[in-house]
């Protein structure tokens, strides 16, 4: 595919950029259906409509939960540690892709190839920081487990 981008586009940056865009909007696209065909689904069980206003059949529920969220006023305690707090999910989600670097996912497709990855897949899939940016006892305990 790179090489399809490349002879399209003769830019190299360019190319690499729409390699890597390709998958990531399929990924999109795939869980905004997967998200609308699930609540479409649990309406159908609960007997009611389900999401029907925003785009033909609901489609678009899901990116006008996300702008409403997007819009939403962050709550925070004058009492945390403010830049530990703010990048506790990114250290959350650094330590869940962490650990996709030692799974195969096919013959010839690893990451990273490590003696010791089952390890390191358990070590770093749990790293949980967010309990200790706050400074509330059971938050701090819940860290420490």
């Amino acid at each position: 595919m790179y090489q399809f981008f490349f002879d399209l586009t003769g830019n190299v940056i360019i190319s690499t950029l729409a390699v890597a865009l390709v998958p990531l909007i399929c990924i999109l696209l795939v869980t905004l259906f997967g998200v609308w065909l699930e609540r479409k689904v649990s309406a159908w069980m609960q007997d009611r409509v389900g999401p029907n206003r925003i785009g033909p059949y609901g489609i678009f529920q899901t990116v006008a939960d996300f702008i409403k969220m997007l819009q939403k006023e962050d709550a925070v305690s004058s009492e945390i540690d403010g830049v530990l707090y703010n990048i506790a999910p990114v250290l959350v989600f650094a330590g869940s892709f962490a650990a996709f670097a030692v799974i195969p996912f096919a013959a010839t497709i690893i990451g990273s190839e490590i003696e010791v990855g089952l390890f390191y897949m358990l070590a770093v899939s749990s790293f949980v920081v967010a309990g200790i940016a706050t400074k509330f006892q059971l938050l701090l305990l819940s860290f420490l487990w």
